[in-house]
């Protein structure tokens, strides 16, 4: 179906995609805040910086999608659907239907174009 040159430009573009979602959600998130009290800022961390720094990195690996970029994306989009779920019960914060079903769709996406048995590198060096 996919040759090895198409995979990987496929691939790049999802994580582009994907990238630019992420990073427009940590932006809108730094600008609104959080109704739960910060406690990343606690922990000594910002986790909207740390989204926006791993949406531009999923935007600047798409011109060399390799594999532990796609596995991060699968991990991301995997723990998403699993915080979304535990959002649903938990401490008053809603989940989103949208979340799920953006984060389903890229798994599904990166889990059928995953290079199995090919090295993505060397495809994407001819």
């Amino acid at each position: 179906m996919f040759t090895s040159e198409n995979r990987t430009r496929a691939l790049g573009v999802l994580l582009a995609l994907q990238g630019a979602l992420i990073l427009v959600g940590a932006v809108l998130l730094g600008f609104t805040g959080s109704i739960i009290a910060p406690l990343d800022n606690v922990l000594g961390s910002d986790a909207s910086i740390a989204a926006i720094v791993l949406g531009a990195a999923f935007i600047l690996a798409y011109r060399v999608p390799t594999r532990a970029w796609v596995n991060l994306a699968i991990l991301y989009n995997a723990l998403a659907i699993v915080a979304q779920f535990w959002k649903g019960g938990s401490f008053g914060v809603h989940s989103t239907a949208s979340t799920t079903v953006v984060a389903v769709i890229f798994l599904v996406a990166f889990g059928l174009l995953y290079p199995r048995g090919e090295s993505m590198e060397m495809a994407h060096q001819h």
